[in-house]
């Protein structure tokens, strides 16, 4: 198609494909450079974790069960609509999940268990071809919970906004979400780890690829603070180095930028807030602080040994400005 079309390969900056081994033969053969496409990596991370644990799968599979019979039963739906009111919750359809893709098992999941009172007061008086039993609905609304930073991110992944940049964070943060022991872990603790497991080896290359990790370390949000290492970032500068040395021509020096303060970027006003921001904070604010220690010492001692007569006042100046 680029012969056809007469777009030379120097043209193409980066292919988007999926996971497929004979789309990325494709590509090598091509001599293309491309990419994977992270919605679609994350979907198969979660098939991993969901299909992990037995509990897990049986209380889908009973969910599913219970979406099917009001899908099929004109009656079943009026009456589930008419209690929705007398309860005073919102009229809401269950939604059906499609064995294509996790979200919809997702949505499932979060539609029966917003309807968790309703559906319970009608298997009591009408009865359903089957039930939920209490453990069963903590299951679930436990998995919602674990799940849900993939969703988020997966909707991200795919609006008009996203960048080869996100991904980086997006895997370090997924990783500490993952590996982060809490309370609520328990009934889920082996999906959480397979989870976890299948984060690590998805996206097992991402930090050797330069197109990630260049658009990271050059992105004002990120910089070096969401890779996994020292080495990771050292790698990372490294490939911009190289890659500078194969710009054509001299790289313009503007010298009346200040390096430390890269141009605000423009915020993106759909973004909403995420459940996985504190943790973006907090890898953020820990790499902060460790680079301003390292910063801090440095200049210590560079002061210490060029001159001795330095005060603590004069020193603790020098830092602050």
């Amino acid at each position: 198609m680029l012969q056809t079309w007469g777009i030379p390969k120097t043209s193409v900056h980066v292919v988007l494909r999926d996971n497929a081994r004979n789309m990325i033969k494709a590509m090598n053969d091509a001599e293309l450079p491309s990419l994977t496409c992270t919605a679609h990596t994350l979907q198969l991370v979660v098939h991993e974790g969901l299909l992990s644990q037995r509990s897990a799968a049986d209380a889908v599979a009973i969910g599913r069960k219970i979406v099917g019979h009001f899908k099929h039963s004109t009656l079943a739906y009026s009456r589930l609509e008419g209690l929705q009111l007398e309860i005073s919750q919102p009229a809401k359809r269950l939604q059906q999940d499609v064995h294509t893709g996790w979200n919809g098992t997702f949505y499932m999941i979060q539609s029966l268990v917003e309807q968790k009172q309703a559906l319970g007061i009608l298997a009591s008086e009408y009865g359903l071809p089957d039930i939920l039993t209490a453990q069963q609905w903590t299951l679930l609304e436990k998995v919602l919970s674990l799940l849900r930073p993939f969703e988020e991110l997966a909707r991200k992944a795919s609006s008009a906004y996203a960048i080869a940049a996100d991904v980086i964070p997006v895997v370090s943060v997924l990783h500490r979400f993952l590996t982060k022991e809490t309370d609520e872990d328990h009934g889920v603790k082996g999906m959480k780890g397979t989870l976890a497991a299948a984060v690590r080896k998805r996206f097992s290359d991402v930090k050797e690829n330069p197109l990630y990790s260049i658009a990271t370390l050059l992105d004002p949000r990120y910089k070096n603070h969401f890779f996994s290492s020292n080495t990771a970032a050292a790698n990372a500068k490294e490939m911009l180095t190289l890659e500078l040395l194969r710009l054509p021509g001299e790289v313009d020096k503007q010298e009346d930028l200040d390096p430390t303060e890269p141009p605000a970027r423009k915020p993106c006003s759909d973004q909403a807030s995420s459940s996985l921001d504190s943790i973006f904070d907090e890898i953020a604010d820990v790499k902060a602080s460790l680079d301003r220690e390292a910063l801090d010492y440095c200049t210590i001692r560079d002061i210490s040994w060029r001159d001795h007569n330095f005060t603590a006042r004069q020193t603790i100046t020098i830092l602050g400005g």
